[in-house]
């Protein structure tokens, strides 16, 4: 975002953040005869980290970029040709400690996504809270399919995306207290899971907010099913794609496994998905990098970054 280092410390207000969205969902709303809603492509985008905490005047107290940044990144989805049918958003969807107020305004900010068609699917991360997100956020309540839990089944044209729970919430938290930062999977999640996977008909793409490395008992779920093709993560506010050896002797088992960037700080984008009868491609589409905000006179190597990963894509088979 070119625009971001120029603005520096300034900020929306939250209405009129959200009101500038809505004249996009207008226009589309408006184009609905040229455009279509494209069920086989998926925005993913993680770490998104809104804040509901403003000052006197309306503006986010923290990092108050961050939310120009979604509201650039909503714009861009918005304006494309073929919508997506769905967005999914793997995590630390609050600023900082899963406040009831946070998840109010991405609830305010996602609402032109949603009135474009966009069916919008999240998952919990270390910086979020289940209850405030369950106050909000009722329809993941009555979806997840594992109680006391955020899981939810995503059913694409030709393949089931998996939103798996890997917050670690520790119990009597107060507020502003944090929780772990390293993820987990519950015992509740992987017997689910495990039924789920041995009765997919259809290939199964798995997604959390924590790397596989911070959970070996999913990981080892993963080794015994077929269905399972690909993990995608957040966390690490870095794009990266690579492999989880999971069989070293077969090599179908190497599960592609993809680190979706952020709109806080490290490498600034989402990524697109399309899927077909064989497999998903997911391209990255980046708005730049920063470490750990935007300055008016950025290194040389943080353009270096961002030119490095303009084609950056990766392919899951099925």
């Amino acid at each position: 975002l070119a625009t971001i280092a120029a603005i520096g410390g300034a900020a929306l207000v939250p209405k009129a953040s959200a009101s500038v969205l809505r004249e996009v969902a207008d226009r589309v709303e408006a184009e609905q005869g040229q455009r279509r809603v494209n069920p086989s492509k998926t925005i993913l985008m993680g770490d998104i980290h809104i804040s509901g905490d403003f000052n006197a005047e309306g503006k986010p107290k923290h990092y108050p970029y961050n939310p120009i940044c979604f509201e650039q990144q909503a714009r861009e989805i918005l304006a494309m040709r073929e919508l997506p049918a769905n967005l999914i958003i793997l995590g630390d969807v609050a600023w900082d400690h899963g406040l009831e107020e946070d998840y109010r305004y991405a609830a305010e900010i996602f609402r032109p996504l949603q009135q474009a068609g966009i069916r919008i699917t999240m998952a919990m991360g270390n910086h979020d809270r289940r209850a405030p997100f369950f106050s909000v956020f009722e329809d993941h309540l009555k979806q997840t399919r594992v109680a006391g839990r955020v899981v939810s089944v995503v059913e694409l044209p030709e393949v089931d995306f998996v939103v798996l729970d890997s917050l670690d919430e520790l119990p009597n938290l107060k507020r502003g207290e944090s929780t772990n930062v390293d993820g987990e999977m519950d015992q509740a999640q992987i017997d689910w899971l495990t039924g789920y996977l041995a009765t997919a008909k259809r290939p199964v793409i798995l997604g959390a907010h924590h790397p596989l490395n911070e959970m070996p008992n999913l990981e080892a779920v993963i080794a015994k099913s077929d269905a399972a093709v690909g993990y995608i993560y957040a966390h690490l506010h870095i794009w990266n794609k690579g492999v989880r050896i999971i069989r070293p002797k077969d090599p179908k088992r190497m599960v592609p496994a993809v680190c979706l960037p952020s709109t806080f700080y490290g490498d600034i984008g989402y990524a697109v998905m399309h899927t077909s009868k064989d497999k998903a491609v997911i391209e990255y589409s980046s708005n730049g990098f920063w470490w750990p905000q935007p300055v008016e006179n950025p290194p040389k190597e943080w353009a270096q970054r961002q030119q490095d990963l303009a084609a950056e894509k990766c392919t899951i088979l099925f």
